[in-house]
């Protein structure tokens, strides 16, 4: 009588067990679902954010590129890096650009009369625009 009470006890820890797993399970795939679903709304947010960046113009002399960018997208666009050939280039300031606003952007560096150069400036979560700057 007395294994026969262990082994009901031991049944039942078992039992908690499995449902502890399966309840695990449940709300790790729930849990995995919302981190999706908040990634790609990040993902497809940002991007349509940085599609609405236009290139208005640009200036270039030996030391500096300016260039003048239009928001025109519904959320503040923060230009952070930038790169000239795909080397690093000096952004003189973090430029930030509000909605429906412009923007302008200083790049410093040493420009040779005669090239073209391929700029590609990066937002905040690495959006690239990228265009050529004949001089």
């Amino acid at each position: 009588m007395k294994n026969l009470i262990k082994a009901r006890r031991g049944t039942a820890s078992i039992y908690a067990i499995v449902l502890m797993v399966i309840v695990t399970f449940a709300f790790g795939i729930l849990f995995f679902n919302f981190v999706v679903s908040k990634v790609d709304f990040a993902k497809n947010t940002f991007s349509s954010q940085m599609a609405g960046l236009l290139l208005k113009s640009f200036s270039i002399n030996a030391t500096y590129v300016t260039v003048w960018l239009q928001n025109a997208g519904a959320s503040l666009v923060e230009i952070t890096g930038a790169y000239v050939n795909g080397l690093i280039a000096t952004l003189t300031t973090i430029v930030k650009i509000e909605p429906s606003s412009i923007g302008e952007v200083f790049l410093q560096g040493i420009f040779v009369k005669g090239s073209t150069y391929t700029v590609k400036l990066l937002s905040v979560f690495n959006t690239v625009i990228t265009f050529e700057i004949p001089y």
